[in-house]
């Protein structure tokens, strides 16, 4: 392990980021608690070394790795999801490894904080209460105003998100928690969704990509998938884009990957949230297809020093996009049929079934969650829009019965 090259070290990575790594000339070192879990085996198998760690437990991450300040060339730890990257942030400043500050990544998992620094640099701030307990929400939701959107304060990727249109859904909530979670009511924000991922170095921040989401028509607004780049005249990506700077600069942001959630109202754009890492959409993905550079490899060269991947935005000449798979919960998947069909697609650059054949479909953990996706490259919007849809129309999921109802055990009185 003692190579001269700069080393990466990545927690739980998937292999795409592993590769990305080693392409701009870092060594790679897998962290994970479990180096035979799915994907995270694949990454493994792409890296040059590997450890059992449960990088959750800080003191023992520590001990896993402390000799690493020792190690003769520049040395960083990359999270890219909501709790690694907290933690990579959080090891660098204890190694005093470069990266991220700690604290910067902290403020962005806070969205009430956030909130309120953000209000501050707008002319029409986004209306929220903080609520600590499920006695209160009902209070807060009238505080705010119908329609209004009840979450977790420190939640992501659209987990535990909750469209409350009047005061019957907050009262249903209310009874549904079997808690007190600290939650943060705000104000429903009417219009598109935008997804836009940037890349910092030194506190300056630049937009890489603004993508579409889509969403369905559905209670809970489920996410379809991106576009990317998003149909926006220059005017109204200029405005996303400085909502973004200011939010990153809000927060201390200085370095690495983020995803921020953005909304176009009437009144212009308006946070959703913002996040020190890539988020879980695969974004990055598109922005590679797209651009042909990868965005965790932009991250990694910078991090380390190592020569950076030339960029060139997104051009209304090549256009990138994913679509979600989801399937009825609690059905075994018994087959899925098709995939080879739907990547023989020109275009279709990647097709994941996350359900393991022969399991039970889980309920998806977020509105953002399925179980699978399509994701695939082309020359327009309206190319791209038919590609993806035909390459998930041949996708035949093969389902059985649902799982049994576990029966009561009665014990004689």
């Amino acid at each position: 392990m003692m190579s001269q090259a700069p080393l990466a070290v990545l927690l739980s990575p998937r292999p795409a980021e592993v590769r990305a790594a080693r392409e701009v000339g870092a060594r790679t070192l897998v962290l994970a608690p479990d180096l035979s879990a799915p994907g995270i085996r694949e990454a493994v198998a792409v890296a040059h070394d590997a450890l059992t760690v449960d990088w959750l437990d800080h003191p023992g991450l520590l001990m896993a790795i402390g000799q690493l300040s020792a190690y003769p060339a520049r040395v960083s730890v990359f999270g890219f999801a909501e709790a690694s990257a907290l933690v990579a942030a959080r090891v660098n400043e204890a190694l005093r490894f470069p990266g991220n500050p700690h604290a910067a990544v902290a403020y962005l998992t806070d969205k009430v904080a956030l909130r309120g620094k953000v209000n501050q640099l707008t002319g029409t701030p986004v209306r929220f209460e903080q609520c600590d307990r499920v006695t209160h929400l009902v209070a807060a939701a009238e505080q705010v105003g119908f329609p209004c959107v009840a979450k977790p304060r420190t939640g992501s990727g659209g987990q535990g998100v909750h469209l409350l249109r009047d005061v019957a859904d907050a009262a249903l909530l209310a009874a549904e928690l079997v808690s007190d979670p600290v939650l943060i009511v705000e104000e429903f924000l009417d219009g598109p969704e935008y997804s836009v991922l940037a890349h910092s170095r030194d506190g300056e921040h630049t937009v890489l990509a603004v993508a579409e989401k889509h969403l369905s028509d559905g209670p809970g607004f489920t996410e379809d998938g991106h576009d990317l780049p998003a149909p926006l005249d220059p005017g109204d990506r200029a405005r996303v884009e400085d909502l973004v700077t200011a939010t990153l600069g809000a927060a201390g942001h200085r370095s690495g990957l983020s995803l921020t959630e953005v909304v176009r109202t009437e009144h212009g754009p308006r946070l959703i949230e913002s996040h020190a890492h890539p988020g879980p959409g695969r974004l990055g993905d598109l922005l590679a297809l797209a651009t042909g550079t990868d965005p965790v490899a932009l991250a990694v060269a910078t991090a380390l020093r190592l020569p950076v991947p030339e960029f060139h935005p997104p051009s209304g000449g090549r256009c990138a996009g994913i679509r979600i798979l989801r399937l009825p919960p609690g059905r075994l998947l018994e087959a899925v049929h098709g995939i080879d069909e739907a990547y023989a697609l020109p275009g279709v650059a990647d097709i994941g079934i996350t359900v393991r054949v022969g399991s039970h479909v889980p309920e998806a953990t977020s509105r953002a969650a399925g179980h699978g996706f399509v994701t695939a490259v082309a020359s327009c919007p309206g190319e791209l829009e038919a590609l993806l849809g035909k390459a998930l129309s041949l996708l035949r999921p093969v389902v059985g019965e649902a799982a049994p109802e576990p029966k009561e055990e009665h014990t004689a009185a």
